[in-house]
């Protein structure tokens, strides 16, 4: 690509487009002044901001940037000897927990949306009497995404007068959404608004360190107390002073910030990475692989991204037209499919196919399926099997059909061989026995002082997991409790809707009948985002326990239906207050992905799946066939090809399903390291590995994620 530019600062979100010349022209004729104490107060700059934004002198301070502004707010109003604490989102600027934790204050997140939105009832919901400060960044650093003026306005109506709203307004100069939530229009009407400003970005002075506070007049004097005099230099505030009086230089930043972040989205869409609409000066970007793979290839190549909370997102800071070329042409070659399936030449056909069906005709598509299907064939390994899938699901987006996708019921397999191969991928894999281990080890635990036991499945599916659970409670010293299971499951495609539940029902009677369990049952059949679960009739003597195991990601969130329907359903267990809710999903995103990088992030999640299958199940068991090509080869062709609704196999990554949990109110439940006990109950191969998450175990398999499952209790339990 000829010369490679000067290095790309791309990780810092300063302006690259420069500094005004009036700045620096201002800054010589203040060299001779060095000798000079600065103006304590900042007056002449803060009449000159207080004239543009038409508000009192006296409602402005003046900081070392917004960092030392938020540093003062945390000290002003969180003393250590006070009961209070912050609330933020997540993700977020990371310097309101910082400065948080550096003062020991106990700082709270209400987490993003899917679509990385601020869910206003979340967050007003998370205030309590000990709330002092609650800090907004919009637009929000690293998202891009923005609360619109509706939203800002309701937040202030309704947030209790003890809590100091902060807006970080770093980015606004940049902000051309017509709805945006301007929060200075609200200054006058709200007393405990704080907003923040920043000369470090759109005015391109990062290394003076300058920024301001506007806030009501007895607030700031409230700040003022903590403030040292001579805080912000003067040359800093004669730099601001210039880069303020400069609009031309300004214009000119917005514009050609506007075109970069323009020639960038166009380039990223044609690459296949996954990018959110961005009120800043930068974008975040998901590529549907482990973002530090990108990261260190763009570093190598003179590139300085900023990596994020999320292992999966990299933002990129909008930069001049050479850089962003050479930072697109490494993007390109680092996803192109032979660099990155190097050593499996068949995925990388797969991706080249997937690739072909967004630029060919269906015509040049369907050859190139057809080739795929036919290298795959000649392969009998994983990679062999899991490009035939693909070539399946190819076919079918390429044909727009999806042959009952996703259901698992549907299928042209009998039933008595799908529940073959189900128990075989029970019994023979942890991939569905290592959630149904954790949650019973941490049911157990929840119920231990319990005489009688509500369990509430949702997917209960055919209910094996509940056969070794009533093995333990039968086991338990004082007898088993008397057990009330309700299974909660879709309704079969053919015959009556619940025979299937029934049949499951009447299994689990048997079993509780051999080991002397008092035991009854019921049976929905039905999509759970169309139950209102608080409509159960619990007993309140009976102790309430939760469990969903690979279910909750078939209900669609806001991505495709508002109001969020997954946080609905968690609403409702929430509402329920079980003393412990387990959780068992795929470690894997295919909700709020693009086709392209979804395609990216199913090939690496089934080839792991396919890999397994490979090693611990023979060559020619009849069995594997159907759960490669039926159970697993359904859900690839549901992610692979169906968009919007069509698209039930909406999976989350874990880190998206704790954000939500969290969001909705749970936290989670504290349990002993059971690490070594799973892996001596699942006989794991030496392949497999069980890695912390924060609320469970991560099942990993040679070192890549597989499948998550975490225990959780609603807030205030």
């Amino acid at each position: 690509m000829g010369n490679k530019p000067t290095t790309y600062h791309a990780a810092s979100n300063e302006n690259l487009f420069g500094t005004s010349p009036k700045v620096t022209e201002a800054l010589q004729h203040t060299l001779a002044r060095l000798n000079s104490y600065p103006i304590p107060d900042a007056a002449e700059l803060r009449a000159a901001i207080a004239q543009k934004l038409g508000v009192g002198a006296g409602e402005i301070v003046i900081g070392s940037g917004s960092a030392e502004l938020i540093s003062l707010l945390v000290r002003a109003f969180c003393g250590p000897a006070s009961a209070a604490s912050i609330l933020s989102l997540a993700p977020s600027y990371p310097l309101y927990r910082m400065e948080a934790q550096a003062l020991q204050v106990p700082f709270r997140v209400v987490p993003l949306t899917s679509s990385y939105q601020v869910d206003t009832d979340a967050l007003l919901a998370k205030i309590d009497a000990t709330t002092r400060l609650c800090f907004l960044c919009n637009p929000n650093n690293p998202t891009g995404t923005y609360l619109p003026q509706q939203e800002l306005e309701r937040i202030l109506r309704h947030l209790p007068p003890h809590v100091i709203l902060v807006v970080d307004e770093a980015y606004v100069e940049y902000v051309t959404a017509p709805d945006y939530g301007d929060a200075l229009a609200f200054l006058h009407q709200y007393p405990n608004l704080v907003v923040l400003r920043t000369f470090s970005k759109a005015y391109g002075l990062a290394s003076l360190r300058i920024g301001y506070m506007v806030a009501r007049e007895e607030l700031i004097q409230q700040l003022l107390q903590v403030k040292q005099p001579y805080n912000v230099n003067q040359l800093a505030q004669v730099a601001a002073l210039a880069a303020l009086n400069d609009d031309g230089f300004l214009h000119q930043t917005l514009r050609a910030t506007l075109a970069g972040k323009a020639h960038l989205e166009q380039a990223l869409q044609r690459l296949g990475i996954q990018y959110w609409p961005s009120q800043g000066n930068f974008l975040l970007l998901d590529a549907g692989i482990k973002a530090d793979v990108i990261y260190g290839h763009l570093l190598r190549h003179g590139i300085q991204a900023r990596q994020t909370e999320d292992a999966y997102t990299l933002r990129i800071t909008i930069g001049q037209e050479e850089h962003q070329s050479h930072l697109i042409y490494m993007l390109e070659n680092l996803l192109n499919p032979t660099n990155l399936c190097q050593q499996h030449p068949l995925l990388a056909q797969v991706v080249e196919t997937g690739t072909t069906l967004q630029e060919a005709s269906a015509e040049e598509a369907a050859g190139a399926i057809e080739r795929l299907a036919a290298a795959a064939s000649t392969q009998n390994d994983a990679q062999g099997r899991i490009a035939l899938a693909f070539a399946r699901a190819f076919a079918a987006r390429n044909q727009k059909a999806s042959q009952h996708a996703g259901n698992l019921y549907s299928s042209t397999y009998g039933m008595m061989d799908m529940i073959a191969a189900f128990n075989v991928l029970v019994n023979a894999t942890p991939l569905v026995t290592f959630g149904h281990r954790f949650a019973n080890h941490l049911i157990l635990s929840a119920i231990a002082d319990a005489n009688a036991v509500y369990l509430l499945d949702l997917g209960i599916g055919s209910g094996l997991q509940w056969f070794h659970l009533m093995e333990q409670l039968a086991a338990r010293p004082q007898g088993a409790p008397a057990l009330h299971l309700t299974g909660i499951d879709i309704p079969a495609a053919e015959g009556k809707p619940d025979q299937r539940l029934r049949e499951t029902g009447m299994r689990l009677q048997q079993q509780a009948e051999r080991l002397g369990i008092a035991f009854t049952y019921t049976c929905i059949a039905t999509k759970l985002e169309d139950f209102d679960l608080t409509s159960l009739s619990i007993n309140p003597e009976q102790a309430l326990v939760i469990n969903s195991a690979l279910t909750l990601h078939h209900i669609p969130d806001q991505l495709v239906t508002e109001p969020d329907l997954r946080d609905q359903v968690l609403y409702q267990i929430k509402a329920l207050r079980p003393r412990v809710f387990t959780l068992t999903e795929p470690d894997s995103e295919h909700n709020k992905l693009d086709y392209l990088p979804r395609l990216r992030e199913s090939l690496r999640h089934y080839h792991t799946v396919f890999d397994v299958l490979d090693t611990l199940l023979p060559p020619d068991m009849p069995e594997r066939q159907v759960i490669e090509q039926e159970f697993f080869g359904r859900e690839i062709i549901n992610v692979v090809s169906c968009e919007g609704s069509r698209r039930v196999e909406r999976h989350e990554r874990n880190e998206a399903w704790q954000r939500r949990l969290v969001r909705t109110g749970f936290r989670p439940v504290q349990h002993p390291d059971l690490a070594p006990v799973l892996a001596e109950e699942l006989q794991l191969h030496s392949e497999f590995s069980l890695v912390p998450n924060g609320a469970g175990y991560t099942l990993y398999w040679k070192g890549t994620n597989i499948i998550a499952s975490t225990a959780w209790v609603a807030d205030g339990n």
